[in-house]
């Protein structure tokens, strides 16, 4: 599951996904940012994926390109 959720990272919303076994690839990766510098508000992080812990992730990354003031998640499972 994945997409903008316009959250803080801290949101009760977000902790109940990690309680029910979903990871966090945001968390689980370190990601500092899913905004650009053409974010309207203060907020680095809006934009989340949680996966169910059977899902092997390969790789995740959030690269910074300027598409819009969104950065994209990339992410490859096996």
């Amino acid at each position: 599951m994945c997409g903008d959720f316009n959250l803080l990272p801290e949101t009760k919303s977000l902790i109940m996904f990690e309680d029910a076994g979903m990871k966090n690839l945001i968390k689980e990766y370190n990601i500092t940012s899913t905004r650009n510098k053409f974010k309207k508000f203060n907020k680095k992080i809006s934009d989340y994926v949680f996966v169910s812990n059977n899902v092997n992730v390969s790789s995740f990354k959030v690269p910074d390109v300027l598409i819009s003031d969104h950065l994209p998640m990339i992410f490859e499972i096996q």
